[in-house]
């Protein structure tokens, strides 16, 4: 078997990839957190640090 392809995660704006292991679903989409796959529902960022401006949506 090859290696995995990374995926990009499904919430707009969001530059961070899904790891295969731990994916972070909604319905067939895949998200790299778990406040990607809600929304942001309160504004958070996705990860600390990481720079993406997913969560001013």
């Amino acid at each position: 078997m090859g290696r995995p392809t990374a995926l990009n995660c499904a919430c707009p704006g969001c530059n961070c990839t899904v790891k295969p292991e731990t994916p972070f679903r909604s319905g067939v989409l895949l998200f790299c957190s778990d406040a990607c796959a809600m929304g942001h529902p309160n504004g958070e960022p996705c990860h600390a640090g990481c720079g993406c401006e997913c969560h001013a949506c």
